[in-house]
């Protein structure tokens, strides 16, 4: 039997995702860790063409980011999501959760707004959860969980023109 390293992350870990039509995106994980099988993670452009730097992690901010979302951290267990060491130091209150929209898929034109928040352990619970016409949720983060394989082809659509 091989054995795998364990490999540990924590909230304010950057990594990058390598996007399916070549290049990277950069992504950092602001809530969950290791211990939590994932987390959420806001995720950044443009397409590099190599690994970027830690000048340019510190050059991001959450405004910057292409997308938010819950996801799952297999490809950061498996290697495939490569860490990078970063000088940058880490504060949870510079990266808020956000609130999320979400779609009902049975009643057309009708939307949720859904607040959440850590618990002790790192999962997250639903806070709060409100109901509204879904135009009013546009400019929120789609309310869903990623695999790994989804953000890669998400982030590969989103920076497809660049």
């Amino acid at each position: 039997m091989i054995r795998r390293k364990h490999i540990q992350y924590r909230e304010g870990q950057w990594f990058v995702i390598p996007l399916r039509a070549g290049g990277y995106a950069l992504g950092t994980i602001v809530r969950g860790c290791n211990k939590t099988k994932g987390g959420l993670g806001y995720f950044f452009g443009p397409k590099y063409r190599e690994i970027p730097d830690d000048k340019v992690i510190w050059e991001k901010s959450p405004a910057d980011a292409i997308l938010i979302t819950w996801f799952s951290d297999l490809g950061i267990i498996n290697g495939s999501w490569p860490l990078l060491r970063s000088t940058r130091p880490f504060s949870i209150d510079d990266w808020p959760i956000p609130k999320f929209g979400h779609k009902d898929p049975l009643v057309p034109g009708k939307g949720y707004i859904r607040e959440y928040t850590m618990d002790a352990y790192g999962s997250w619970m639903l806070k709060k959860e409100s109901i509204v016409a879904v135009e009013e949720i546009i400019d929120f983060p789609e309310d869903v969980f990623m695999g790994g394989g989804a953000v890669e082809i998400k982030l590969t659509k989103l920076l497809s023109d660049e």
